[in-house]
């Protein structure tokens, strides 16, 4: 209810139908399964096994030779069934249950609020009009002292309707609605007129009726097709999230090893003399070269043999000459210090901005691809819990020994909250990065496992753990004498 009030802005004033209303509550009672369900099997293992004990009846199947696990056994194929019922739920019935809610929600929220005109108040919802009336009556459709502003998309109010009274008809599918007007004028300037700003025509006309039809088709509720919110992770099964994690996959480790690639040619060695012939500088000082040449008269002419041709005809580096031909150029001949400086800061500055955008660009992918993960794991965790919340309340019920829906409900409202709170704890972790998703998406479990395991151990050998007697003669076994003299002289 509490989720439903976020959206009762969107719903009300709207003229939805009740159908509409009814259906967007029905499709988000769906996705709230994964809550329910849990705490429904964790309390009803409390209440039935607490009932049993607490009457007796525990006892008796006991003493029958029966043991715990044995009496536990037919409602723990119960949980495993409601485990198989809720995974398919939820890689199934969970995703197509928000995808119609997704898009409901969106039409919702799209839709502009139902025809209502106000006394004296302007209705601008409908595109292209502005109406005003002074008063209407009870009957809905007789309107008195009425003004309207035709938007004509000139600027300004060219164009202005006035009435003394009018009717307003609405036909029965809602498209169109009809302004039967009385007793007015219509005032009209001409701004298409090319002498408009000297000469100012303009256009009056006199009215004893006249009805202007408006449509209403934008204030109707519209459906959108499903299929375009169908990319959201909360919407997809887990066949569909494990392609979305591949191609994830692939795509960072492609940025990653493109950044390399980005980044290669702006790290190369420079020395004092450079050997021109190293075909992996080659292109890099052929553009230094040019560079410099414009801003000086002088130029170094340096000699390649014929560019090589591949098969494709698309042209390689240029090949160096033999090697008893190669040249050797000095740095200081081609750039000065300064120009070098320059040129070390831009590629620099190139460097950072080229990582910054991959970097960017990966940490965005990562996110969606931790989204599509949890939600991968979430379809599990849910049929898990069921199983291990059965096994903390059946003990636990054996042990406090009450039925009802009294301590019952409140044990159980409190584990379920541990177990929620560490649930979304260590889905944060996930889309944060701090943890692998399957750590985070399991924390809850591997906490609540132990305590499990402790619980059905200690139901099983008849232990007082809620027994405050139990405690008091503990802890008097194992007070010192002294202590125990001192207390009983007082």
């Amino acid at each position: 209810m509490q989720t439903i009030w976020k959206y009762l802005g969107d719903l009300v004033g709207k003229g939805l139908e009740l159908s509409v209303i009814f259906e967007f509550i029905f499709y988000f009672a769906i996705h709230l399964i994964p809550m329910a369900l849990p705490l429904a099997i964790l309390l009803s293992s409390i209440m039935v096994f607490g009932n049993l004990a607490e009457r007796y009846e525990l006892v008796a199947i006991k003493s029958a030779g029966v043991s715990l696990l044995r009496a536990m056994r037919p409602m723990l194929v119960i949980c495993i069934l409601l485990a198989v019922g809720a995974f398919f739920t939820a890689n199934n019935l969970i995703p197509k249950a928000n995808l119609s809610w997704g898009a409901l929600l969106y039409d919702v929220t799209q839709k502009k609020p139902a025809m209502n005109i106000v006394d004296n108040v302007f209705f601008k919802d409908i595109e292209g009009y502005q109406i005003r009336v002074g008063k209407k009556h009870d009957d809905n459709q007789t309107i008195e002292d009425i003004i309207i502003y035709v938007d004509d998309r000139k600027g300004g109010n060219n164009n202005i309707l006035l009435a003394k009274r009018g009717k307003m008809i609405i036909t029965d599918d809602k498209q169109f609605m009809t302004l039967h007007l009385e007793e007015g004028q219509r005032y009209q300037e001409l701004v298409d007129d090319p002498n408009y700003k000297e000469t100012m025509p303009h256009n009056t006309m006199k009215f004893a009726t006249y009805d202007l039809t408006i449509n209403l088709s934008e204030l109707a509720f519209n459906r959108t097709e499903k299929e375009r919110f169908s990319e959201d992770h909360r919407m997809m099964n887990i066949t569909q999230l494990q392609k979305r994690v591949d191609s994830l996959d692939r795509y960072i480790a492609k940025k990653r090893t493109g950044l390399y690639k980005y980044l290669e040619p702006y790290f190369y060695l420079v020395k004092d003399t450079i050997d021109i012939s190293d075909t992996a500088v080659q292109a890099r000082f052929d553009y230094l070269i040019a560079s410099k040449n414009k801003k000086n008269s002088k130029t170094i002419k340096l000699e390649y043999a014929d560019v090589e041709k591949s098969s494709s005809d698309s042209p390689r580096f240029p090949k160096p000459k033999k090697i008893e031909d190669r040249e050797k150029v000095t740095i200081n001949s081609i750039l000065s210090k300064e120009d070098v400086i320059t040129r070390a800061l831009q590629n620099v500055n190139n460097a950072k901005r080229i990582s910054m955008n991959n970097v960017d660009d990966t940490f965005i992918q990562k996110e969606m691809r931790a989204k599509y993960l949890v939600e991968w794991h979430r379809k599990f965790t849910l049929a898990v819990s069921c199983i291990l919340l059965f096994f903390i309340g059946a003990p636990l019920g054996a042990i406090i020994k009450k039925g009802g829906f009294g301590l019952p409900l409140v044990i159980s409202i409190l584990l379920f909250i541990l177990y929620y709170v560490l649930s979304i704890f260590g889905e944060k972790l996930v889309k944060q990065g701090v943890l692998p998703a399957f750590t985070g998406m399991w924390l809850s479990l591997f906490i609540l496992f132990p305590l499990a395991i402790f619980l059905t151990y200690k139901a099983s050998r008849d232990s007082q753990l809620f027994n405050a007697e139990a405690y008091k003669k503990a802890l008097t076994t194992f007070t010192p004498k002294w202590l125990k003299r001192s207390f009983n002289k007082k």
